[in-house]
């Protein structure tokens, strides 16, 4: 009976990647609790247990797991599934905190409504919707590249929280794709991004031989290719960083020139001169143009044209 009960049980640690010196801590603790419940409580309680043959000595007597009453049996069965669950959730937790702000990979496992969740191998990640690139479609199985936004502990396995939305997969993609990044001689400064349609990512050169742009595109456009092929044909605007806010804006909304950047610190709002020819050009699609550059720089941002502020 004793080595049926333990085998059962490595089974189930072995399924929930549960090391084996941990399995049995978990096993010694559920028999100190079935031991009181018989015996009543002990001022010191030792039990060894033969992983060969199964034996079992509490206190220096044998013990046959069947001859424990019901409620003793009971006790014992809820401590140690208790810690065994516990003990994942630890393993689980450390296993991934320490890796959030990276990328991860996993395949799709199952939907629930418009979630995903994704198997990573020793755990369940969800991508929720609302962290999903719009537009693209999963399906059962399909391998996916994710940033690891957090590793949250819960009553039972910790929630990893997944995006592809966040402006940091796409700083993330840059770093992998971009040596010089990881070497400290370009600096990513900030991102605005649209998911699935546009980002403009703001980058400086520590480096004055190192053009910012020029490297992060990388010969023929196959640094930053690689990037807009994992975000599904997102596009990706690099922009020289400035510290001067005026200069910032006019880069982001190339290329568009500028005639003038007004700005108002109060307000944080800009007012931005283009020539007449170009002001659909600055404002972009839909505005998407003028909407990115102003969450680069964080001010409300209007543009017109010299035609428009004569009519006004």
């Amino acid at each position: 009976m004793n080595i049926e009960f333990i085998e059962a049980l490595e089974e189930m640690a072995k399924e929930k990647g549960i090391p084996r010196e941990d399995l049995y801590d978990a096993i010694r603790k559920g028999l100190a609790v079935a031991y009181v419940e018989e015996h009543g409580e002990q001022d010191e309680i030792e039990v060894l247990i033969d992983v060969h043959s199964g034996d079992i000595h509490i206190n220096g007597d044998r013990i046959e797991l069947a001859k424990f009453g019901r409620i003793a049996t009971k006790k014992a069965e809820e401590t140690i599934r208790q810690e065994i669950v516990q003990r994942r959730r630890e393993i689980i937790y450390n296993l991934y905190v320490g890796r959030v702000g990276e990328i991860i990979s996993g395949s799709i496992h199952r939907f629930e409504g418009k979630d995903v969740w994704v198997n990573l191998g020793e755990a369940e990640a969800i991508l929720p919707e609302s962290e999903r690139i719009p537009g693209e479609r999963y399906h059962a199985g399909q391998r996916l590249r994710c940033y690891l936004v957090s590793v949250e502990e819960t009553q039972g396995d910790p929630r990893i929280l997944l995006s592809r939305a966040a402006p940091k997969f796409v700083e993330q993609l840059l770093r992998l794709e971009v040596p010089e990044i990881d070497e400290g001689i370009l600096v990513i400064r900030k991102i605005a991004r649209e998911a699935g349609r546009r980002s403009k990512v703001a980058v400086e050169s520590l480096d004055r031989n190192v053009d910012p742009i020029g490297t992060c595109v990388g010969a023929g456009g196959a640094r930053v290719r690689v990037v807009t092929r994992e975000l599904s044909g997102e596009k990706i605007d690099l922009i020289r960083w400035s510290e001067d806010t005026a200069q910032l804006l006019k880069n982001g909304l190339e290329p568009a020139s500028v005639i003038s950047v007004v700005l108002d610190e109060k307000t944080r709002s800009a007012k931005v001169l283009v020539p007449n020819d170009e002001l659909s050009l600055a404002i972009g699609k839909g505005g998407q143009n003028v909407r990115l550059s102003a969450k680069l720089v964080g001010y409300d941002v209007k543009v017109s044209s010299p035609e428009e502020e004569e009519e006004a």
